[in-house]
């Protein structure tokens, strides 16, 4: 998997220092699975995706949706395991991270996300 850095434009904040991208069958299919949790600053990009469940999931995440130009069109911010979100179709992409993440990096609808490869 690739391993990158995102960066809010409108903040100039790194939302994410460790963001993994998950843009195969078999990366997407296991996801966050055995994992029992997310530091601050780690996620999961899932491309292409758009809807997540959380079954079997030990912790909650907060769910970025964003559009094919990488601006965010929607957050779950505090979505519990075995529960599933919504399915939006105009995400292209989702980004997995710790529970409560939106709102600790003032990420908002429309933030546009700048990724760089750290790999």
């Amino acid at each position: 998997m690739k391993l990158g850095k995102l960066q809010n434009l409108r903040t100039g904040q790194t939302v994410a220092r460790q963001l993994l991208i998950a843009d195969t069958f078999w990366n997407r299919f296991r996801g966050l699975l055995g994992r029992t949790s997310l530091l601050p600053g780690e996620g999961l990009w899932l491309k292409p995706c758009k809807q997540v469940h959380m079954m079997g999931m030990k912790f909650p995440l907060s769910v970025w949706y964003l559009d094919k130009t990488g601006h965010v069109v929607a957050i779950v911010d505090d979505l519990r395991p075995w529960r599933i979100s919504p399915c939006l179709r105009n995400a292209e992409s989702i980004i997995e991270f710790p529970a409560g993440w939106g709102k600790e990096t003032n990420t908002q609808l429309g933030d546009e996300l700048i990724w760089k490869a750290t790999q």
